[in-house]
């Protein structure tokens, strides 16, 4: 394993440190929501909106920024992108009015968009024949940003408006980083012109490739359902205390980086769709058991839903590159942003169900959810090996 991470090449890790300090911004704006609600005396309404609008641009606005990624690479999106997220995020803090604040939320999410696409095309090249480890590890850096980002922001707010500040650190940091990489990124191959005679939009929209997207969004669902839900069915349901539901939150999202790196490694060994196909199910029967679960079970039962929902998410990564080889960027911005902002907004129906008919049909809804998701698996098709590129 040791010996694994050494032979990961230098750009690499300065792509998966970028990804997680973009991250720190979309991560430390739940922070953000009541410092902006008591700031502006915002409402619940007004709140949600800045959430809304930075899901919107971050998410859906990826494959756009990855179909021009793919016409022409360009290296310092990725700088550039970083360092927008990061210091608008900060302006919103600073900024005297409420539109002001949105406006420096959509800006930070494009941000955000223009990084993701670049970042996880140029992880896909640089790794040769080991992709699923490279796309693994590129993940684990954006969970990590996200995780640290409350964190982070939280620490700041204790203090006065100077510290804020602190949070541009990370951002300039990266950015210097990036001027020992930007060289042997300009060299890439697709930058000689192997594939620039046809970095056209040629997306082969058949019927693998949809269920691959399908699979994609119910893990998006089944993943944020999850996150949202879990503290609110621990407290308002079952009574547990709300130390245990955090506890249970905490859990849940740093097993997901466990998940993220054996995804990527056994992507690599067995097939990525492989991987999706005996994963998504034992999700079902383990989110049923948790509703009945307690103590220390109910620990176990997360984690392993979380191991193996970002199994799916980095080996769905994976796969959807190798499927839209032409188009390695538009690929990632699908997996990374579109879909996964479509199943974010999938939770706003979990809310309905919600309020119409209780929390526990909520997570009956995500224990057969992942039934869909196992269906969806059926139809994809792992591609044969063709045009790979790259060997490190």
């Amino acid at each position: 394993m040791l010996r694994s991470i050494k032979n990961i090449p230098y750009s690499i890790w300065v792509i998966t440190c970028a990804h997680a300090v973009t991250d720190l911004a979309p991560g430390a704006l739940f922070v953000a929501l009541p410092f902006f609600k008591a700031k502006f005396d915002l409402s619940y309404a007004e709140l949600t909106a800045i959430i809304l609008i930075q899901n919107l641009t971050s998410s859906v606005s990826q494959p756009i920024f990855g179909y021009f990624s793919d016409k022409k690479s360009r290296p310092w999106w990725m700088p550039v992108g970083c360092f927008v997220t990061g210091i608008v995020m900060l302006a919103s803090l600073l900024v005297p009015t409420y539109p002001l604040v949105l406006l420096c939320t959509a800006i930070s999410g494009f941000g955000s968009a223009i990084f993701h696409p670049e970042g996880a095309k140029m992880v896909n090249w640089l790794s040769g024949k080991a992709k699923g480890k490279g796309a693994s590890l590129f993940s684990v850096g954006g969970n990590a940003g996200f995780a640290i980002g409350s964190a982070f922001l939280g620490t700041l707010l204790l203090g006065d408006s100077v510290t804020l500040y602190l949070f541009a650190l990370p951002y300039l940091a990266i950015s210097m980083m990036f001027l020992f990489v930007m060289k042997q990124l300009s060299r890439l191959p697709q930058n000689r012109g192997n594939f620039s005679a046809e970095a056209k939009l040629s997306v082969n929209v058949n019927l693998p490739l949809i269920a691959l997207l399908g699979m994609v969004l119910i893990r998006a669902t089944v993943n944020s359902g999850i996150s949202t839900f879990v503290p609110l069915y621990c407290v308002a349901f079952l009574h547990d205390s709300s130390a245990y539901a955090a506890s249970l939150l905490t859990v849940y999202l740093a097993a997901g980086a466990v998940g993220t790196l054996l995804g990527g490694t056994m992507s690599d060994r067995y097939g990525s769709r492989q991987v999706m196909f005996y994963s998504i199910l034992p999700v079902a029967v383990l989110v049923f058991l948790f509703q009945i679960s307690s103590g220390i079970l109910g620990f176990i039962l997360l984690a392993l839903v979380s191991i193996l929902l970002a199994a799916t998410f980095t080996s769905s990564l994976v796969l959807a590159q190798k499927m839209m080889p032409r188009n390695i960027g538009m690929a990632s911005g699908l997996t990374l942003g579109f879909s996964m902002g479509l199943g974010a907004m999938g939770v706003l129906g979990l809310g309905w169900m919600a309020d119409v008919s209780g929390l526990p049909w909520v997570f009956n809804l995500l224990a057969f959810l992942p039934v869909v998701g196992f269906v969806f698996t059926l139809f994809v098709q792992e591609p044969a090996e063709g045009s790979e590129t790259l060997d490190t």
